[in-house]
């Protein structure tokens, strides 16, 4: 912001008489004041199937959000050449599985509430069609329960890992031979 003020409050410094033209708080007719705006957009666009622009597979459910290889809706590729590769790949299926097992549960509630919104089949009273709404719900609910027992899962297979294959990542240092105890 720039402001540009004339000195001693608009006061003529030569003749002791103030400026007519100056206003309140030292501004006079001299005076500017241009705020300074910037504004920036971003728009990301990918070239897919649709074309520019086009939305990534799975963007329909979660929008501003595409899956890609930073994303925690994918996977990492299972290369397996080193302990810190196990490690990253039960990490990230974890995340991949807890992630996703909260998206599941929340859009189990959300078609439980749509469908019992639905109008009712007719001959059909208000609590039945509650009772089929819940009945629907619950499967997509024990699908999410699967994938929080698969994030647990994969925490365990790296524990698993770290038991079983401790002395290939560790090798633990040969033991010096001892003489034999003599008298």
């Amino acid at each position: 912001m720039t402001v540009n003020a004339t000195p001693n409050g608009g006061a003529n410094s030569t003749n002791g008489t103030t400026n007519s033209n100056s206003t309140r708080n030292g501004f006079g007719s001299g005076a500017t004041f241009a705020p300074g705006i910037s504004i920036n957009v971003n728009k990301n666009t990918t070239a897919g199937p649709g074309g520019v622009g086009a939305p990534k597979p799975g963007a329909a459910a979660n929008p501003g959000t595409g899956v890609d290889r930073t994303s925690p809706l994918v996977l990492p590729e299972p290369a397996f050449y080193s302990a810190a590769d196990v490690r990253s790949y039960c990490e990230a299926l974890r995340a991949f599985a807890a992630y996703s097992a909260i998206e599941v549960e929340v859009g189990a509630e959300i078609l439980k509430a749509a469908l019992e919104q639905a109008p009712p089949v007719p001959g059909d009273h208000g609590f039945r069609a509650k009772m089929r709404a819940r009945a629907v719900a619950k499967k997509v609910s024990k699908a999410a329960d699967a994938l929080a027992d698969a994030a647990k899962d994969a925490a365990g297979a790296w524990a698993a890992f770290q038991r079983e294959y401790a002395d290939v990542m560790t090798p633990r240092p040969a033991q010096q031979q001892r003489r034999p105890f003599q008298f």
